[in-house]
Parts: structure tokens; sequence; C-alpha cells
């Protein structure tokens, strides 16, 4: 192959050459710009809308924060009564219409409650949490929350320890 390309280029006049040269001149820069440089070029905008991105996160997070702080110190402190156990938790589930979808509920050896949903709908499941655990003597120490294949339910596992007095 070189061998052709070689004996093609020593049978051009010069005129010929210097034309072939001059749009190599051409070719060689546009080939650069527009395999190198314009990729490069768009992956540095992609990379400066994820920056942006990431900022405007973390602002919104911190005027959460803040929002947060301004509520609780402005909030009455709740009365905190003895843990109602898993009992309480119980009846709590069954007036919310929740305990069919509760798949453990195990009281451990330190006071604390495990509480598990396989599959839960999650605004009953939210308006509960918000009901009951002011009154309930339990602080949410760890929890998961995992998207299901049905949309508005979810998979989620709660543990529960005593508030600190």
């Amino acid at each position: 192959m070189s061998d052709r390309l070689l004996e093609f280029l020593l049978q051009l006049t010069r005129r010929e050459k210097v034309l072939l040269a001059s749009l190599a001149g051409i070719v060689a820069p546009l080939a650069l710009v527009f395999g190198l440089l314009m990729p490069l070029q768009e992956r540095r905008q992609a990379a400066e809308q994820i920056q942006r991105d990431a900022v405007a996160l973390q602002r919104w997070v911190t005027r959460q924060a803040r929002e947060l702080t301004i509520l609780t110190q402005a909030a009455p402190q709740p009365e905190i009564g003895d843990p109602i156990g898993s009992g309480g938790i119980e009846q709590g589930l069954i007036a919310a219409q929740l305990r069919r979808s509760v798949t453990v509920l195990d009281a451990d050896g330190a006071d604390g409650i495990e509480l598990q949903f396989e599959r839960v709908d999650f605004l009953k499941l939210a308006s509960w949490l918000r009901s009951a655990h002011p009154d309930w003597g339990y602080d949410i120490v760890a929890f998961r929350l995992e998207a299901t294949e049905e949309p508005g339910v979810v998979s989620t596992w709660l543990d529960l320890r005593p508030l600190q007095r």
C-alpha cells in the first residue's frame, strides 16, 4: 500500500505536489480540531454542568439545613414520653392500616425495635411516621428505603431506639 502511495506521489507534477501539500495543511488542522479538540470541549462543558449542578445542590441543602435549624429552634419541644414498645407500635400500624404490610416487627435486647416493610404504600407510611413519631418515645437511628417496580410502593427498613432524655 505504501509503495503505491509513494509511487503515486513521485508521479505528481510540482504544481500537484504543492496543491496536495496545501490541502494536507488544511485537512490536518481540521482533523485535529474535529477529532481531538471538539470532544475535549464537549467533555469540559459536561463537567462544568455537573459542577454547576453540584454547587446548586449544595446551596439547596445548606438552605434546607438553615431552615430546619430555624424551625427546630422556634418549635416547642415535645414532652418525651416512655417508649411505647413493639405492642404500641403495632397498635399504631393497625390504626393506620399498615399492619398487613409489616414483614418484621422485632424488639431486640437493647430496647430497640426493628421494623421492616417488604412492600408498603409510601404515602401511607410517610403519613403514619409523621403522625406517630413524636409520641412513640423512639428515635429513628437508621433506615433504608428502596423503590419497587410498582409506582408509589417501597421497601423499607427502620431501626428504632428509645429517645435519650
